[in-house]
């Protein structure tokens, strides 16, 4: 009787477990996200250089110059470039120095310390660090990034940027943080928007697994989990969700149709203290990539990324070992306590289960854990199960 106590129990155990686990894909089912920021910040635009296709790459850096000169006079805030610019202009060297100047004009730009697959000699990079408490073993290591062209970088601030699809291709994920040496650095997306936020990063703190943005003042903005390499969901719920885009031509004739009095191409004043991204959907600076809903450009993914945080983060943290095996002991031990009454076994499964839910919408909740609804599912089953299998090895056919 004992030895079948023990299996039954076992088994019960690993069949709740092996549920819990095939239901991993539904972890956010039926939990809200975490609060928004009291403040959010506006909806990045996205200036697109699409308009440039027909040109051959590498394209000049005018068109960028340009575009940051007429943006300039509207004060966009910040302002980001997600665009390879590891290597000086072939064409006119000086064209670097220009948009050197042209991202002067704004306050700390940032710029994209890319990655790519093929093993070539990087530069070491110098890139900003965030506090941190706990391991961060698991982080997405930042020590094979290409930086910006130096004369570009000194008029910017260069961020880590380095996105990886899931394993069956999709891109569900964007990373926030990186390890590089032996230190965490934010990436090129929460540069951005801690800036368009007011958090400053160097007062911010990366607790365990949740990023703690905060003001100069140490003032509390907004607390976002991460998964364990650092990395936060995209939102692909919304299929028509596409960002607010203009053309890098387009803007230059608009400022300059706004300057002669001209009913300008774009109204250039809707930049005007809001997050300028530019980047665009070409495969040579901007790859594009499989989503949930279809492909997709990586600018696309990153305004949708922005605006999951803004509304409040999704929580992404995986509940502890120990407390997934401590829910499905407690619901095999309850399953024998009910014995041969099966109304009872029942109605405890759906209270273990219930009150499991419940726990697991609280820590989502507060703190960003995901997998209260596998979990649930896991003890319902558990419970259940586990008189019947006790049942089945305690019968002559059995033994």
């Amino acid at each position: 009787m004992f030895v079948s106590r023990i299996l039954a129990f076992l088994a019960a155990v690993a069949l709740g477990l092996l549920a819990a686990v095939s239901l991993v894909p539904f972890s956010q089912a039926f939990l809200p996200h975490l609060s928004a920021p009291a403040k959010a910040p506006p909806a990045p635009v996205l200036i697109s250089i699409e308009d440039l296709a027909g040109e051959s790459w590498p394209w000049p850096r005018l068109d960028l110059t340009l575009a940051l000169r007429a943006m300039s006079p509207y004060r966009p805030e910040p302002v980001g470039l997600l665009l390879p610019l590891d290597a000086p202009d072939t064409f006119e060297p000086a064209q670097d120095d220009q948009l050197a100047r042209a991202l002067a004009a704004y306050f700390s730009p940032a710029l994209s310390a890319t990655a790519f697959s093929l093993p070539t000699q990087a530069d070491t990079l110098s890139l900003p660090k965030i506090p941190h408490t706990g391991s961060i073993t698991s982080l997405r290591a930042a020590d094979s990034f290409f930086a910006p062209e130096k004369s570009i970088q000194r008029a910017a601030q260069t961020a880590a940027w380095k996105v990886t699809p899931e394993s069956d291709g999709l891109l569900c994920r964007l990373p926030l943080v990186f390890r590089h040496e032996n230190a965490v650095t934010p990436s090129w997306l929460l540069s951005l928007y801690a800036q368009a936020l007011g958090a400053d990063l160097s007062h911010s703190t990366l607790a365990g697994r949740r990023l703690i943005l905060r003001d100069k003042n140490d003032f509390e903005l907004q607390a976002i989990p991460l998964d364990r390499r650092g990395s936060v969901p995209i939102d692909w719920s919304r299929p028509d969700q596409l960002p607010e885009k203009m053309e890098i031509r387009g803007v230059v004739l608009a400022a300059e149709q706004e300057r002669i009095g001209v009913r300008p191409y774009y109204d250039l004043k809707g930049i005007s203290k809001r997050p300028a991204i530019l980047a665009g959907g070409l495969a040579e600076v901007d790859p594009i990539i499989d989503s949930p809903i279809g492909r997709r450009s990586l600018a696309e993914a990153v305004v949708r990324t922005w605006t999951g945080l803004t509304r409040g983060p999704a929580p992404v943290l995986h509940p502890p070992s120990w407390t997934i095996f401590l829910a499905l002991f407690l619901a095999s031990a309850l399953g024998f306590s009910s014995g041969k009454r099966g109304g009872v076994c029942l109605g405890e499964a759906i209270a273990l289960a219930g009150l499991v839910m419940g726990a697991g919408w609280i820590a989502a909740k507060t703190e960003g854990y995901a997998g209260a609804f596998p979990l649930a599912l896991g003890v319902l089953l558990t419970t259940l199960v586990t008189p019947r299998l006790y049942q089945w090895m305690e019968s002559s056919h059995v033994r």
